[in-house]
């Protein structure tokens, strides 16, 4: 049965919309700041750019640090951008890379393919020693995203001091689009333009964190969700050796999981069966018709929405920027001495039940939830159905939640903190327990997402008010992340003791923080091991 459900308060509206790694910029970007004192100019790749004085930081935002991706640069690597003359303005952010809107009917950030532009946050008095540099990628489940819903880390680099910088990276078919032709085009690479795009930000990252007190020596890479999925990525390709030498990897998995990649020659035929949708299906000329077609029509496919769990557009294993799947390559030594935050929160399914049935005013049943898990997972189901029956949950809804947690986020992550460790890894595993927005029915417990303003103190330029237990909570996260980026070591007085030891994980609450070693226990992970794909 379907069931109508109530219009959401505006609040709870705008954290489902908000708070979600899985929800683009949907308001418009904020005002600039007005600056304070003398607006500060810097010289980087291209040319000078002035940024602005906010909250007790200097912001330095949408400076190009690559090529429009349009015309033939479609679905191509990345080019250096080109020069300007004169101080070039950085006070408001670029555009966000094209992607379709998750919530119809509200007005998106700007979109353009000139999109490759990346955001930097300096702490005050920075020239005066080289600091960490923290490089954000966000989520969006690789279709949704941009480096404007990440607008408020002030406190994190003033208190911290450090430097944040994020760079957008193309989503969807932009980013991940992979056909033979292509990789014959471009030396064997396809289907990881979003990829390079990142490494293209870190790259320029190298070039001129000088330039804002940085030290290119030092830099951290984190990121949530496709984000910290990201970051297994980069770790795992060949082409990002002394670019970076930390991470913090956020509700993103490195190992099998349900949401794992498909394979190239499955990434061949989807982008093929998505061209011939376009009216592109003609081998010899499908490539220069995808590249001829306007933005909105490559964005008219249902594969550039969100619309299941299922993954459409991901990085690719192409034998060029990524030679093994990110399990492998931690497992074989990729992050061998590499400090790594691992870690997923406590009830990552409740994202998605409010985005893919309360947000479609539907509220699972039993029957739902049956046929759901037997559509899903396939001859694994039997399996999953025993160990998660619905009779053993409040309701469909809750078990259909707890099978999402539990199988593609923390048994992925607690498979990621295994293999990095073989590996000669140096992990602290973490659990994100706190629940922002508490009981709430739309979006209880700590749900997909609910960690990011927790790091960042907001989203989307707006400051996220938490609770004075949540808001000390906060305060240990940063504290603890920037000392990580500092030092390779994130145990603090707050978060202490925390050993970086197999089967440990920090419990982050806020009314109290612990160790404890039954997760892998808690969420059914001997079950999980096994289960690697969907259907």
């Amino acid at each position: 049965m379907r069931v109508r459900t109530a219009t959401p308060r505006v609040g709870v509206t705008r954290w489902l919309i908000a708070m979600v790694c899985l929800v683009a910029a949907v308001a418009a970007p904020r005002a600039a700041a007005q600056p304070a004192g003398a607006a500060p100019v810097v010289t980087v790749t291209g040319g000078s750019i002035r940024g602005l004085h906010s909250d007790g930081i200097v912001e330095y935002l949408g400076v190009p640090f690559a090529a429009p991706a349009m015309g033939e640069n479609r679905f191509a690597p990345p080019l250096p951008p080109a020069p300007w003359t004169g101080v070039r303005s950085a006070v408001t952010h670029g555009p966000q890379c094209p992607q379709s809107s998750p919530v119809p009917g509200l007005a998106l950030q700007e979109s353009s393919e000139d999109c490759l532009s990346i955001d930097i946050y300096v702490p005050p008095n920075s020239a005066d020693v080289a600091l960490p540099v923290m490089v954000w990628f966000y989520g969006g489940a690789f279709v949704l995203g941009s480096n404007a819903q990440y607008d408020s880390p002030s406190r994190l680099v003033r208190d911290g001091k450090v430097i944040v910088a994020v760079p957008n990276y193309r989503v969807g078919p932009f980013g991940f689009l992979a056909l033979p032709e292509l990789a014959d085009s471009a030396g064997g690479i396809t289907g990881t333009y979003g990829l390079l795009d990142q490494q293209a930000a870190l790259r320029w990252i190298q070039d001129n964190a000088r330039a804002f007190g940085g030290d290119p020596g030092n830099v951290t890479i984190f990121g949530e969700s496709a984000g910290g999925m990201s970051v297994c990525s980069q770790i795992a390709s060949p082409l990002t050796r002394g670019l970076f030498s930390r991470a913090i990897i956020e509700s993103g998995s490195c190992a099998r999981s349900p949401l794992a990649p498909p394979s190239k020659e499955r990434a061949y035929q989807q982008s093929a069966d998505y061209a011939a949708g376009l009216g592109c299906g003609e081998v010899p000329t499908r490539l220069q018709c995808l590249r001829a077609l306007p933005i909105d029509r490559l964005l008219s496919s249902p594969t550039t929405q969100l619309n299941s769990m299922a993954v459409t557009w991901s990085p690719v294993q192409d034998g060029v920027v990524v030679t093994s799947s990110p399990e492998q390559a931690l497992a074989s030594g990729a992050a061998r001495d590499m400090p790594l935050i691992i870690g997923s929160n406590a009830d990552e399914g409740a994202t998605f039940i409010a985005l893919l049935d309360y947000a479609r005013a539907t509220i699972p049943t039993a029957a739902d939830y049956l046929g759901w898990a037997r559509e899903l997972f396939g001859d694994n189901s039997t399996q999953v159905l025993a160990r998660y029956p619905v009779t053993g949950f409040a309701t469909p809804a809750a078990a259909k939640e707890r099978v999402i947690t539990d199988g593609f986020f923390a048994c992925p992550a607690q498979f990621t903190a295994e293999a990095a460790r073989r590996g000669g890894a140096q992990v602290w595993q973490y659990r994100f327990n706190d629940a922002p927005l508490g009981r709430n029915p739309l979006l209880p417990g700590a749900f997909h997402g609910a960690e990011v303003p927790y790091v960042f103190s907001g989203l989307m330029g707006v400051p996220i008010p938490l609770p004075p237990a949540a808001d000390r909570l906060s305060r240990g996260i940063q504290q603890s992340w920037a000392q990580f980026a500092h030092t390779g070591d994130p145990v603090t007085t707050d978060f202490t003791p925390w050993p970086a030891a197999p089967g440990i994980t920090l419990e982050l609450g806020g009314d109290r923080i612990t160790t404890a070693d039954s997760f892998a226990r808690d969420h059914h992970c001997d079950l999980w091991s096994g289960i690697s794909h969907i259907g």
